[in-house]
């Protein structure tokens, strides 16, 4: 199978879009940037006249790092750089948000990521600074813990986990029963909902590096990680091993692992030659199961998203936008896949700054590839 992607529109945000989740019908997104949620609906996709600007309906203290829509599309969960959780609810004919019904300091640090469970009843964040706690530069412990598990509903934290900072992504798997995070060194653990056990931890050293040159410190780590459809297998990506931190010209790199073998094993991982240089942030798969796509910033290379055989584990499709991927969403129906990001971040021009967020929407095709 081969994939065509066809871009049916590039929508601009004043401020680099972080995450952004879709309505049911993917007709409206919510937005979590830089200054703020923004609600914005698309047009039809055949419509390339109207330019519809988002609409800026709530925001946090500082960045907003994540956010995740219900079912219903009536509550929006949100998360920030000021270490807290909000919970609003919608008004359905307007898209303006109430103010926060749920307003809450969940970490001291920020809130690297947040998501919320498929069954809508869990959300977990994380959180984590990496000071140098060693003469290796091998970061301190966290003063509190990095991995915490919410009840959306009774919005209390129920469990809370140590990893060493800094964590930096979070996911829950498809049955609402188990939680991933990953950190800057390469640390994987996934944990039970229901009791809070730890039941797998590894660590992989593909996606970190120690730099000789220029900086003399660890850099990088796994930016996104998500369960495949039956569970059974996590996937991790990030950016290979760098001798200069600062070149940013790892490989692209995704790792797929079976966590409840006891050792864990790593089963797949990108082939060398599907893959160019840059740091990868978001990892979705197709509502099909068939395949799966990552994405993130390019260095070098053909593309900075790419679409993955969930079998053979090889580049089925691919496209180069001009940004930074942070998060990738596919349509219910699997024939849409949306972007968002930024590209660059420009210095103020006449007292404001350049709009430089963005989300993009692609249309795919599926074809043989005989």
């Amino acid at each position: 199978m081969k994939l065509e992607l066809k871009k049916t529109g590039r929508y601009p945000f004043p401020m680099g879009v972080m995450d952004f989740c879709l309505q049911a019908n993917a007709q409206r997104a919510y937005a979590a940037c830089m200054d703020g949620i923004y609600a914005f609906d698309f047009p039809p996709a055949d419509n390339n006249r109207d330019k519809p600007l988002p609409k800026r309906i709530g925001g946090h203290d500082s960045y907003v790092s994540s956010i995740a829509l219900s079912a219903n599309n009536t509550t929006l969960y949100s998360s920030a750089y000021d270490g807290r959780i909000h919970s609003r609810s919608i008004n359905e004919s307007t898209s303006d948000l109430v103010e926060p019904n749920w307003n809450e300091a969940i970490h001291p640090f920020w809130s690297w990521q947040m998501v919320l469970s498929p069954d809508e009843k869990w959300l977990a964040s994380v959180t984590g600074q990496y000071l140098a706690g060693a003469e290796d530069y091998t970061p301190q412990p966290s003063p509190e813990p990095t991995v915490k598990l919410l009840n959306a509903n009774q919005r209390k934290v129920i469990h809370a986990w140590n990893m060493l900072p800094s964590v930096q992504c979070v996911t829950i798997d498809p049955s609402s029963k188990y939680v991933a995070a990953a950190n800057l060194m390469g640390d994987v653990a996934v944990y039970e909902i229901e009791t809070g056990k730890e039941v797998a931890t590894w660590r992989t050293k593909s996606f970190t590096s120690w730099g000789i040159i220029k900086s003399h410190c660890y850099i990088g780590g796994i930016f996104a990680l998500m369960f495949s459809p039956d569970s059974a297998t996590l996937y991790v990506a990030g950016m290979g091993d760098m001798r200069d931190p600062m070149a940013g010209n790892g490989k692209q790199l995704w790792q797929r692992f079976d966590w409840k073998k006891s050792p864990v094993e790593k089963i797949q991982e990108s082939h060398a030659d599907d893959t160019g240089e840059g740091l990868m942030e978001a990892l979705a798969f197709h509502p099909s199961g068939k395949y799966f796509a990552m994405g993130g910033r390019l260095r070098g290379g053909n593309w900075n998203v790419g679409f993955f055989d969930a079998d053979s584990g090889r580049l089925i499709g691919q496209a180069k936008t001009g940004m930074r991927i942070t998060t990738i969403r596919f349509s219910a129906d699997g024939q849409t896949v949306f972007l968002g990001g930024m590209q660059g971040q420009p210095g103020l021009k006449d007292g404001k700054f350049p709009e430089f967020g963005y989300l993009e929407r692609f249309t795919i095709t599926e074809s043989s590839d005989v």
